[in-house]
Protein backbone atom coordinates (compact mmCIF):
# COMPACT_ATOMS: atom_id res chain seq x y z
CA UNK A 1 0.00 0.00 0.00
CA UNK A 2 2.99 2.52 1.08
CA UNK A 3 4.62 1.89 -2.43
CA UNK A 4 1.45 2.70 -4.07
CA UNK A 5 0.95 5.54 -2.34
CA UNK A 6 4.72 6.98 -3.17
CA UNK A 7 3.91 6.39 -7.06
CA UNK A 8 0.20 8.49 -7.10
CA UNK A 9 2.22 11.26 -4.88
CA UNK A 10 5.03 11.03 -7.44
CA UNK A 11 2.23 11.36 -10.04
CA UNK A 12 0.33 14.14 -8.48
CA UNK A 13 2.87 16.17 -8.23
CA UNK A 14 3.68 15.67 -12.20
CA UNK A 15 0.16 16.64 -12.83
CA UNK A 16 -0.68 12.67 -14.14
CA UNK A 17 -3.38 11.71 -11.51
CA UNK A 18 -7.07 11.31 -12.38
CA UNK A 19 -9.95 12.59 -10.07
CA UNK A 20 -10.43 8.96 -8.47
CA UNK A 21 -6.56 8.72 -7.51
CA UNK A 22 -6.94 11.93 -6.48
CA UNK A 23 -9.23 10.93 -3.79
CA UNK A 24 -7.38 8.32 -2.69
CA UNK A 25 -4.32 10.35 -1.79
CA UNK A 26 -6.99 12.71 0.23
CA UNK A 27 -8.13 9.91 1.92
CA UNK A 28 -5.05 8.65 2.67
CA UNK A 29 -3.81 12.05 4.22
CA UNK A 30 -6.83 12.41 6.14
CA UNK A 31 -5.98 9.76 8.39
CA UNK A 32 -3.79 10.93 12.02
CA UNK A 33 -0.77 12.84 10.94
CA UNK A 34 1.35 10.53 13.50
CA UNK A 35 0.62 7.37 11.75
CA UNK A 36 1.88 8.83 8.13
CA UNK A 37 5.74 8.09 6.88
CA UNK A 38 6.03 11.54 4.64
CA UNK A 39 4.82 14.65 7.20
CA UNK A 40 5.99 17.12 4.35
CA UNK A 41 3.49 15.80 1.68
CA UNK A 42 0.64 15.49 4.43
CA UNK A 43 1.25 19.32 5.31
CA UNK A 44 0.73 20.17 1.26
CA UNK A 45 -1.79 18.05 0.64
CA UNK A 46 -3.71 19.31 3.79
CA UNK A 47 -3.02 22.45 2.24
CA UNK A 48 -4.19 21.76 -0.74
CA UNK A 49 -7.51 19.90 0.11
CA UNK A 50 -8.51 22.07 2.60
CA UNK A 51 -8.49 25.33 0.07
CA UNK A 52 -12.33 24.53 -0.88
CA UNK A 53 -12.58 27.66 -4.18
CA UNK A 54 -15.79 28.13 -5.67
CA UNK A 55 -15.36 29.16 -9.17
CA UNK A 56 -18.17 32.03 -10.49
CA UNK A 57 -20.25 31.12 -12.77
CA UNK A 58 -20.05 33.86 -15.08
CA UNK A 59 -16.30 33.18 -15.34
CA UNK A 60 -16.51 31.05 -18.31
CA UNK A 61 -18.39 33.12 -20.34
CA UNK A 62 -15.73 36.18 -19.51
CA UNK A 63 -13.12 33.59 -20.25
CA UNK A 64 -15.03 33.05 -23.75
CA UNK A 65 -15.75 36.77 -24.14
CA UNK A 66 -11.88 37.88 -23.84
CA UNK A 67 -10.70 35.02 -26.42
CA UNK A 68 -13.46 35.86 -28.70
CA UNK A 69 -11.76 39.52 -28.49
CA UNK A 70 -8.73 38.63 -28.83
CA UNK A 71 -9.13 36.29 -31.73
CA UNK A 72 -11.22 39.69 -33.25
CA UNK A 73 -8.18 41.88 -32.16
CA UNK A 74 -6.18 39.56 -33.77
CA UNK A 75 -8.24 39.55 -37.46
CA UNK A 76 -8.05 42.72 -37.76
CA UNK A 77 -4.16 43.19 -37.45
CA UNK A 78 -3.93 40.58 -39.87
CA UNK A 79 -6.54 42.60 -42.03
CA UNK A 80 -4.63 45.77 -41.25
CA UNK A 81 -1.12 44.57 -42.63
CA UNK A 82 -2.51 42.43 -45.95
CA UNK A 83 -3.94 45.86 -46.88
CA UNK A 84 -0.88 47.62 -46.01
CA UNK A 85 1.40 45.03 -48.32
CA UNK A 86 -1.18 46.16 -50.81
CA UNK A 87 -0.58 49.94 -50.52
CA UNK A 88 3.09 48.95 -50.77
CA UNK A 89 2.51 47.06 -53.86
CA UNK A 90 0.96 50.15 -55.42
CA UNK A 91 2.76 52.57 -54.31
CA UNK A 92 5.91 50.57 -55.97
CA UNK A 93 3.63 50.13 -59.39
CA UNK A 94 3.19 54.05 -59.42
CA UNK A 95 6.84 54.91 -58.51
CA UNK A 96 7.58 52.28 -61.92
CA UNK A 97 5.08 54.42 -63.63
CA UNK A 98 6.55 57.67 -62.83
CA UNK A 99 9.87 56.14 -64.31
CA UNK A 100 9.05 55.24 -67.45
CA UNK A 101 6.84 58.44 -68.00
CA UNK A 102 9.75 60.42 -67.29
CA UNK A 103 11.51 58.57 -68.96
CA UNK A 104 9.70 59.27 -72.27
CA UNK A 105 9.36 62.83 -70.94
CA UNK A 106 13.10 62.95 -71.32
CA UNK A 107 12.68 61.33 -74.92
CA UNK A 108 10.35 63.66 -76.20
CA UNK A 109 12.07 66.60 -74.43
CA UNK A 110 15.11 65.65 -76.51
CA UNK A 111 13.13 65.10 -79.76
CA UNK A 112 11.84 68.48 -79.56
CA UNK A 113 15.52 70.03 -78.59
CA UNK A 114 16.50 68.69 -82.08
CA UNK A 115 13.21 69.95 -84.54
CA UNK A 116 14.60 73.25 -84.52
CA UNK A 117 17.59 72.67 -86.21
CA UNK A 118 16.85 69.59 -88.45
CA UNK A 119 14.16 67.06 -89.39
CA UNK A 120 14.29 63.89 -86.31
CA UNK A 121 15.08 61.41 -89.24
CA UNK A 122 18.63 61.55 -90.26
CA UNK A 123 21.62 61.68 -87.79
CA UNK A 124 22.44 65.35 -85.94
CA UNK A 125 25.81 64.24 -84.94
CA UNK A 126 28.83 64.63 -86.87
CA UNK A 127 31.11 62.13 -84.89
CA UNK A 128 30.53 59.02 -82.41
CA UNK A 129 32.03 60.65 -79.64
CA UNK A 130 29.31 64.06 -79.82
CA UNK A 131 26.84 61.52 -79.99
CA UNK A 132 28.10 59.51 -77.48
CA UNK A 133 28.58 62.52 -75.20
CA UNK A 134 24.85 63.22 -75.72
CA UNK A 135 23.81 59.90 -75.03
CA UNK A 136 25.75 60.01 -71.28
CA UNK A 137 24.55 63.61 -70.58
CA UNK A 138 20.86 62.34 -70.93
CA UNK A 139 21.28 59.59 -68.91
CA UNK A 140 22.72 61.75 -66.27
CA UNK A 141 19.64 64.00 -66.60
CA UNK A 142 17.85 60.95 -66.08
CA UNK A 143 19.76 59.69 -63.36
CA UNK A 144 18.93 62.65 -61.77
CA UNK A 145 15.56 62.92 -62.24
CA UNK A 146 15.25 59.51 -61.27
CA UNK A 147 17.01 60.07 -58.08
CA UNK A 148 14.57 62.90 -56.83
CA UNK A 149 11.42 60.96 -57.98
CA UNK A 150 12.26 57.92 -55.36
CA UNK A 151 13.99 59.84 -52.37
CA UNK A 152 10.42 62.02 -52.47
CA UNK A 153 8.87 58.53 -52.71
CA UNK A 154 10.76 57.39 -50.07
CA UNK A 155 9.81 60.65 -48.08
CA UNK A 156 6.28 59.54 -48.52
CA UNK A 157 6.71 56.00 -47.47
CA UNK A 158 7.87 56.96 -44.19
CA UNK A 159 4.94 59.40 -43.69
CA UNK A 160 2.88 56.77 -44.68
CA UNK A 161 4.58 54.30 -42.22
CA UNK A 162 4.61 56.82 -39.46
CA UNK A 163 0.89 57.59 -40.41
CA UNK A 164 0.01 53.49 -40.28
CA UNK A 165 1.62 52.90 -37.47
CA UNK A 166 -0.38 56.02 -35.22
CA UNK A 167 -4.08 55.01 -36.99
CA UNK A 168 -2.31 51.17 -35.37
CA UNK A 169 -1.76 52.02 -31.96
CA UNK A 170 -5.25 54.32 -31.60
CA UNK A 171 -6.91 51.15 -32.99
CA UNK A 172 -5.01 48.83 -30.65
CA UNK A 173 -5.48 51.49 -27.53
CA UNK A 174 -9.61 51.81 -28.76
CA UNK A 175 -9.48 47.75 -28.80
CA UNK A 176 -8.11 47.58 -24.84
CA UNK A 177 -10.42 49.82 -23.54
CA UNK A 178 -13.65 48.46 -25.25
CA UNK A 179 -12.49 45.13 -23.81
CA UNK A 180 -12.08 46.22 -20.37
CA UNK A 181 -15.75 48.15 -20.48
CA UNK A 182 -16.72 44.96 -21.30
CA UNK A 183 -15.13 43.08 -18.53
CA UNK A 184 -16.07 45.77 -16.30
CA UNK A 185 -19.76 46.04 -17.66
CA UNK A 186 -20.21 42.19 -17.54
CA UNK A 187 -18.89 42.36 -13.77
Amino acid sequence: MQDNIEILIDRFYKGETNSLEEELLLNYFTQERDSLQNNADWDVFQALFAAKTSVPPELEQKIATLIDGWEAQEAGEKKRATGRYKIEFRMRIIGIAASILLVIGIGFWYQNQNVGNQSGLHETFNTPQESQEAVVEALQLFSHNFSKGTSAMEKADEQVDKTLKIVDQLLSEKAVDTKVNQVSQNQ
